[in-house]
């Protein structure tokens, strides 16, 4: 430990492919200014969206992209990021985990292996999860890793209740009570919720126990980066997104319309395009999806159909 300093208060934070994970850690920078702050995001697609939207002076940001850092295909990564972390002088560290990631090792990761080379230099707070209520049901039935994720956490943030009636509301609590009957529940729109909690521990459960992540090279969706030079008709563009929603987790990104620049977000059948003063040096659009070649072949002819520009996956 490097002198008297206090050990970092590290929280873990998860939830599925468009949640609010980065809608939550912006109201936890804002809550926390004056403190000094790291946040190691975890982008499961090749480039960085939430980083660039989270950039701010005065935080240290480090992103692991293309992939779960509790697999082992980034595992080693995230370590030694935690390790360099530990010798930064910050209160608080903040790891935004992947949509796809399932944390059940971060307490082994923490102690048996970051904890035997720095020492007691993190002192774990606990893992909040923010659920997308409005596609939870669908989503928990198919997906081991949301499951892993509700199942080992302290907190859970029931999220965009605003969208789903009451009767829905409570059969994704019960859902999740399920899965973990002890952590704390919160509902809430737009994550926003009293982070009284950076304050206090979070309350442990006897449900968010160590054990092997279900994060393999195998099972991992696939994540293409859709770039494309050129100013694009709004309508149209809307329409090519429209298109490719059956085919997609998640699509996150970037676009030059003919009006300005863009901030592109969709999840399930839901999409936002909205204004943004982020430039960047083409149009760029992560896209996520389960469904390996047909979605590869979707996103190509649905291109080809509205587009003369030429296309660039990556």
């Amino acid at each position: 430990m490097m002198g008297d300093r206090k050990p970092i208060k590290l929280f873990l934070l998860t939830g599925f492919l468009g949640a609010g994970k980065t809608t939550l850690l912006k109201r936890i920078i804002d809550r926390l200014a004056g403190h000094k702050i790291g946040i190691l995001m975890n982008e499961f697609g090749k480039i960085s969206v939430d980083g660039v939207l989270l950039q701010k002076s005065g935080i240290d940001i480090v992103e692991i992209n293309n992939g779960s850092v509790f697999c082992s295909c980034l595992k080693g990564a995230f370590i030694d990021a935690l390790i360099s972390y530990s010798e930064l002088p910050i209160d608080y560290l903040f790891v935004e985990a992947s949509g796809m990631a399932d944390p059940s090792s971060i307490e082994h990761i923490l102690h048996s292996v970051v904890g035997k080379v720095k020492g007691k230099e993190y002192d774990y707070q606990g893992a909040v999860c923010v659920v997308d209520a409005l596609h939870f049901l669908d989503q928990a039935d198919v997906l081991l890793a949301l499951d892993r994720q509700v199942a080992t956490s302290n907190m859970i943030i029931v999220n965009k209740v605003d969208l789903i009636d009451e009767q829905t509301l409570t059969q994704v609590e019960q859902r999740i009570t399920n899965s973990n009957p002890a952590a704390e529940l919160v509902r809430a729109s737009h994550c926003a919720v009293d982070t009284d909690f950076l304050t206090r521990r979070l309350k442990k459960t006897e449900y968010a126990v160590c054990q092997e992540t279900c994060n393999t090279p195998g099972n991992r969706p696939v994540a293409h980066v859709l770039k494309a030079e050129g100013r694009f008709d709004k309508a149209v563009f809307e329409d090519f997104l429209q298109a490719l929603l059956p085919w997609t987790l998640r699509m996150k990104g970037f676009f030059r319309l003919k009006e300005g620049w863009y901030q592109v977000d969709t999840v399930g059948n839901q999409s936002e395009i909205k204004p943004t003063d982020i430039v960047r040096p083409v149009s760029e659009l992560v896209v996520i999806s389960a469904k390996g070649l047909p979605a590869l072949d979707e996103i190509y002819q649905n291109w080809d159909k509205r587009f003369s520009e030429k296309l660039i996956l990556q």
